[in-house]
């Protein structure tokens, strides 16, 4: 069980965020508020840095003040260069060689990156669905041979954005994978896995399960995204829910993350992990404010100034 430091009077959060209206950020900032603390909030692109060759300074035309006793990282937006995605995980971990900092940039990487969160699942043995990433179109056709039914997914991209599904009957489909290729320049193809029109967001903070929701489908679709019209509904955590969970969060290098889960014929298989995830949905089906736990786990990390 948590202990968290009591004495934090004056200690100094920084919560960097993209939407200060956001549910997640504004519990982030009430919970830091309620242990006496003083948030801090930071958008990323609001930061510039100096060189030279005696100093190195961040600076803010927003703040007078990024002295720091923590960071918390709500989300770091959405880049459309791959120069400013760069340049925002290059300030995370400026502020990581002094200051602890919840999720680590390592970690929200990880997490973010669909191919290479799959490879460590993998690494750690959890339970996966059969995946291809290729450039190469013939690759993606024999791929949807053999599985007959494929999602294919952004391998950097969030809130059920750009999936789509594809079966090996469909008409045209060298012309369709060809026009993806076309856009995306690889393919991320994930074998479908037939469920109950549903999936499972599992909460984790250090080595606790706070509590898990399905994502329920609107009635047509295949995507469960609470962003994309899915439905929050709670779900009743089982030990194997936890133990894949806790695993999935410690297989990217995580402090907390957001665990998802689909039941198939087999039994569970772990889909994605999200080093930035919403609590929004188990608030609104559970009554649980995840972030409260989060800033507990954060402030056991911290010595504060008396």
């Amino acid at each position: 069980m948590y202990n968290p430091i009591q004495n934090t009077k004056g200690g100094k959060i920084g919560v960097i965020l993209t939407d200060p209206n956001d549910w997640t950020a504004r519990a982030f900032v009430k919970n830091i508020e309620k242990r006496g603390a003083n948030p801090i909030p930071i958008n990323l692109s609001s930061l510039s840095a100096s060189l030279s060759t005696a100093d190195f300074s961040l600076f803010s035309t927003d703040l007078k003040d990024l002295e720091l006793d923590a960071l918390i990282v709500r989300d770091v937006g959405i880049s459309f260069s791959l120069e400013s995605i760069s340049f925002k995980f290059d300030l995370i971990r400026q502020f990581e060689s002094s200051i602890p900092v919840m999720n680590s940039s390592a970690a929200i990487q990880n997490a973010a990156n669909k191919f290479f969160s799959f490879y460590l699942f993998k690494r750690a043995h959890l339970p996966i669905p059969r995946t291809t990433i290729t450039s190469e179109l013939d690759v993606a056709v024999k791929t949807i041979e053999e599985f007959e039914i494929v999602v294919v997914k952004p391998i950097f991209g969030s809130q059920g954005k750009g999936i789509i599904k594809l079966e090996s009957s469909e008409p045209d489909l060298k012309l369709k994978l060809r026009g993806l290729l076309k856009e995306r320049g690889v393919l991320y193809l994930q074998e479908f896995v037939p469920n109950p029109g549903r999936d499972i967001r599992v909460f984790v903070v250090g080595e606790e399960t706070l509590g898990a929701i399905y994502r329920v489908s609107l009635r047509g679709s295949f995507v469960s995204n609470l962003s994309q019209g899915g439905r929050p509904v709670k779900c009743e955590l089982s030990e194997e829910m936890e133990e894949l969970a806790i695993r999935t969060r410690k297989a990217v290098g995580a402090y907390f993350a957001g665990v998802d889960l689909i039941e198939g014929e087999e039994g569970l298989f772990v889909l994605e992990v999200n080093g930035t995830p919403s609590g929004k949905g188990i608030n609104q089906a559970c009554g649980i404010d995840v972030t409260e736990r989060i800033i507990d786990l954060l402030f056991e990390r911290v010595n504060f100034r008396t």
